[in-house]
């Protein structure tokens, strides 16, 4: 090799890569065949991989937390009528006003559908039809244990003095 193609040989190696950031003013100390430019493309490729497209409920997502509302408000309204109805026979058998603590626990029996729903909902915002419908049937099984959890609190508190 003649010293002419010495000379040529760092400023040759790096024609075939992707162009560098576009300064317009030749690197001397690049790294050979073009690493640098490369690199820059990789951060590129990465930084347009990091931020995907973001993903909305579909119609099939919304006919499924269509189908869940009605089922979580059939459970508000069984917590509803619980309310109403243990207080006025509480109120009408035993003459004393019920102990504070059983009351937030049937308001808690009313709240707890609302609060699951609008979490599970909140969470399947990005997914399909399908796990959103498993994540859905999760939640009212959630429901369900909270429900039984607070109906067994209020018997707890509120002893068995109401005839059944």
């Amino acid at each position: 090799m003649t010293d002419s193609e010495k000379n040529h040989e760092p400023s040759t190696a790096g024609s075939g890569s992707a162009p560098s950031s576009g300064t317009g003013v030749g690197n001397s100390k690049a790294a050979p065949n073009g690493a640098e430019a490369g690199t820059t493309a990789a951060t590129t490729a990465r930084s347009e991989q990091s931020a995907p497209a973001k993903r909305v409920r579909g119609r099939g997502g919304w006919i499924v937390a269509i189908v869940f509302a009605f089922l979580f408000a059939i459970a508000a309204f069984e917590a509803l009528s619980n309310l109403i109805g243990l207080t006025q026979s509480f109120a009408s058998s035993v003459d004393v006003a019920m102990p504070a603590n059983a009351l937030w626990t049937l308001i808690g029996l009313i709240a707890a559908p609302f609060v699951v729903y609008g979490l599970v909902l909140w969470g399947t915002r990005r997914v399909g039809a399908g796990r959103a419908a498993l994540v859905f049937l999760v939640g009212f099984a959630v429901v369900a244990v909270i429900t039984l959890d607070l109906q067994s609190l209020y018997r707890g508190i509120v002893p068995l003095v109401i005839p059944a």
